[in-house]
């Protein structure tokens, strides 16, 4: 009776050895996909690290072009104003040559002798 409960005994450690083997085997593959899942967690993480970057500068690059098209458009007001001062002013340049040669003319009128 006790060589056939050794002979069990001995069947179901060998049982477990085997099972102890494939359990370590499994547990192995865990362990290497835990490493290459972890890698790959790293690696996006220094990839959404890295996009975030970008997207801060593709913000202030944003704002920098907003600031431009709002110094654009008042560079733009500012030359329309002056274009219209400029328009004036020669206008104006204009009237007065004018008024000056009308009464240079009646002046010169005046002073030249006037046939009797």
């Amino acid at each position: 009776m006790i060589s056939l409960e050794s002979k069990e005994v001995r069947e179901q450690a060998g049982h477990w050895l085997e099972d102890g083997q494939r359990q370590l085997s499994v547990l192995l593959g865990l362990l290497n996909d835990y490493d290459r899942l972890l890698e790959l967690a790293e690696a996006s993480e220094r990839e959404n690290e890295r996009l975030r970057g970008l997207n801060y500068e593709n913000e202030q690059l944003r704002n920098r072009l907003e600031t431009s098209e709002r110094q654009g458009d008042q560079l733009r007001e500012e030359v329309h104003r002056l274009r219209t001062e400029t328009e004036r002013d020669r206008k104006e340049r204009e009237e007065i040559a004018d008024s000056m040669t009308t009464f240079m003319n009646e002046v010169l009128s005046r002073l030249r002798p006037q046939p009797a």
